[in-house]
């Protein structure tokens, strides 16, 4: 598949290695430009681009950005997907401040897609950044249930919170 990944945090960056190694055709992209990304770029093979064009040729574009930078993000990017997926969550007292409409009952997937004016499919939230990194996330990916269920079980053994 083709597909773009908008942010190279945690999740953007993880996402973009393991689909990488899945053989699928990542353009990766960020807020400082296609220059910053050459490292990621060089390690997974993924093309690094301005968020102007990461989503032309693309099947999908995953959002991989703070909720509070979502309306920072043009939405005519995007304008030519049938669907967006993004990871964000909401983190009002750590990262992304107060949300007057999320805090008035609008869920946070309804208040994307406003910005974003596209459907948005939430994907890859409920999964810690450091769980993506991981090999056997990356197997989980590639093998199926059975290593998908020992990414979870990793997960409740080291962080059993989440």
């Amino acid at each position: 598949m083709r597909i773009g990944i908008i942010g190279s945090g945690n999740v953007g960056g993880a996402l973009t290695h393991c689909l990488r190694a899945l053989g699928h055709d990542v353009a990766v992209a960020n807020s400082r430009g296609a220059a910053s990304l050459a490292s990621l770029a060089n390690e997974t093979g993924a093309r690094a681009v301005a968020v102007e064009d990461v989503a032309k040729g693309r099947d999908f574009v995953v959002v991989a950005i703070p909720l509070c930078r979502i309306p920072e993000l043009r939405y005519d990017v995007l304008a030519d997907l049938p669907v967006v997926i993004d990871t964000s969550n909401y983190y009002p007292r750590q990262r992304d401040g107060l949300i007057a409409e999320i805090e008035g009952g609008v869920p946070e997937s309804r208040w994307v897609e406003q910005h974003l004016r596209r459907p948005v499919i939430k994907a890859f939230n409920p999964i810690l950044a450091i769980i993506c990194a991981t090999r056997v996330c990356q197997q989980a990916l590639l093998a199926g249930s059975r290593w998908r269920s020992q990414a979870t079980n990793l997960r409740r053994k080291r962080w059993p919170w989440a």
